[in-house]
């Protein structure tokens, strides 16, 4: 392994999205009987670190009082929110599972098409039925959207309506934007710009500009608009399938207008003349830490305000969050660019150790098998080529933290939690273990687990596995809530309440 201080060798590659794993491995026979003996009910050892709370139940056995679905030969695990989807080896039935009471959300048989977000950023299941009609459920098991027709796509908590049998080679068209509700938010037609030959593009280059060496454009042209990519809140994001993103609100009174754009071509991006072209991929919408205290502090009534109308504390709050993409040139490192998903303004630029595959065009957001920790702002991204499989990158200051290099090759990150990175290794002394990194500074925090951590909440609900049993780990229902009525706030306490000892 290498730390941050070491400066990166190149390389690129892919991550995992779910960090789910198969069922425990099953018992030998014991003394020739063809009946495998029963898993143990009762944990041993210690804990993984990063986890708080106690075990709270086990999943296999006839005393385990659980679905039948994990009596299947073999069952996928996925965190999603703060409960468990327990998918069947054919990933055909399905069981949405509270992780601290081990309540049945909801149940079927249905087709399990991945995760996505709704408009506030929050996990959703999108499934498919018999009839492979898509549908959308939430991390509580409510049907959040079903499809009325082929041409709608579920993006980020609105609905988009295609053109008749678009694809991305024939994009333009009549596109709608709904929500989740079929009310129509913003409408319109997209004409995609024609291909230019070179000595169409040579001649436009002479005569582009005038006397003046300004532009001649009319003032009145308009980008050709796009295809949905991504959406946020009550913004839509547009690609033209060429090199630019365009941001445009979905506000009742403006919808449609435009708020920012980006393209390869920007000064501040400062791109190579390679890359200046490229389509870029959207890796994702990301929340840095500690959003959630400026959000309440905003929403606190008694916020006061300066002689020039600023509010306290302003210097102090942290960014929302920052849309992360990556612009990918041929036979040569890739860069990633962070924007302001308000006002698209460049966060910070960096590049990659190595070269990474080019976005397809349309292609929506989402980095496959990125990892991010939202307790420290890591995201690791896995690398396509080079001398590093992964990288950690820190968010807010837009650096790398650190690689995995080719020493380190065995190693395969599987999820990141509350400043933890539980990673998979390959070559030690069983056939695969589990290892504890810290995700700011990849230090070894635990390398010998006595058991394995399947899947993690953002609860902090854990399947542990051990000895063919399968525990869940975390604190007991209520018990947060039970600590908050307890202790109660302190603006509760009057100084009548405290002792004369206490003075």
């Amino acid at each position: 392994m290498r730390s941050s201080r070491v400066p990166l060798a190149c390389g690129i590659a892919v991550l995992l999205v779910t960090g789910c794993t198969g069922d425990p491995e099953p018992p030998e026979p014991q003394d020739g009987n063809e009946q495998p003996s029963s898993p143990p009910t009762e944990f041993r050892g210690q804990v993984p670190p990063g986890l708080d709370g106690e075990i709270l139940r086990h999943l296999h056995g006839e005393d385990a009082d659980v679905h039948p679905v994990l009596d299947d030969g073999g069952v996928r695990i996925s965190p999603v929110e703060d409960a468990f989807l327990i998918s069947s080896d054919g990933e055909d039935q399905h069981l949405l599972h509270d992780a601290a009471t081990g309540e049945a959300l909801w149940e079927g048989e249905a087709g399990f098409n991945g995760f996505a977000s709704d408009s506030d950023g929050d996990p959703v299941l999108l499934m498919a039925d018999t009839d492979d009609v898509p549908f959308v459920l939430d991390p509580e098991g409510e049907k959040v959207w079903s499809a009325g027709d082929a041409d709608e796509v579920y993006l980020d908590g609105r609905i988009v309506d295609h053109p008749d049998e678009w694809s991305a080679e024939e994009p333009g068209g009549a596109f709608t934007v709904s929500d989740t509700d079929g009310d129509e938010l913003w409408s319109y037609d997209f004409e995609p710009a024609e291909e230019e030959s070179e000595e169409d593009a040579e001649d436009s280059d002479e005569g582009s500009g005038d006397e003046d060496g300004g532009a001649s454009e009319d003032e009145g042209t308009e980008p050709p608009l796009g295809v949905p990519v991504a959406a946020w809140d009550d913004t839509v994001l547009l690609s033209d399938g060429d090199s630019s993103l365009q941001a445009h609100t979905l506000e009742p009174e403006e919808a449609g207008e435009e708020l920012w754009s980006v393209t390869g071509r920007d000064e501040e991006l400062d791109l190579p003349d390679t890359a200046a072209g490229a389509v870029p991929q959207i890796l994702g919408k990301y929340d840095l830490p500690g959003n959630e205290d400026a959000e309440e502090t905003d929403e606190d009534d008694g916020t006061d305000e300066d002689e020039d109308g600023a509010e306290d504390g302003d210097e102090d709050t942290p960014d929302e969050g920052l849309l992360l993409l990556r612009w990918a040139q041929p036979e040569a490192p890739s860069v990633l660019s962070a924007h302001d998903p308000d006002t698209g303004e460049t966060r910070w630029t960096l590049q990659e150790p190595g070269t990474n595959p080019a976005a397809e065009p349309f292609a929506t957001a989402g980095a496959t098998g990125s990892l991010y920790d939202e307790e420290t702002g890591t995201l690791l991204l896995q690398q396509a080529s080079g001398g590093a499989s992964f990288i950690a990158v820190d968010l807010a200051e837009g650096k790398e933290r650190w690689g995995l290099e080719d020493d380190d090759t065995a190693i395969s990150p599987a999820f990141a939690h509350d400043g933890h990175v539980y990673g998979d290794q390959r070559g030690g002394d069983t056939d695969s273990s589990q290892l504890v990194l810290d995700a700011v500074t990849m230090d070894v925090v635990d390398d010998e687990l006595s058991v394995r951590v399947e899947a993690v909440t953002e609860s902090g609900h854990a399947i542990l596995v051990q000895d063919r049993q399968r525990f869940v780990h975390g604190p007991p229902p209520g018990e947060d809530t039970d600590e908050e009525e307890a202790s109660g706030s302190p603006e509760d306490e009057s100084p009548e309440d405290e002792s004369p000892e206490d003075d």
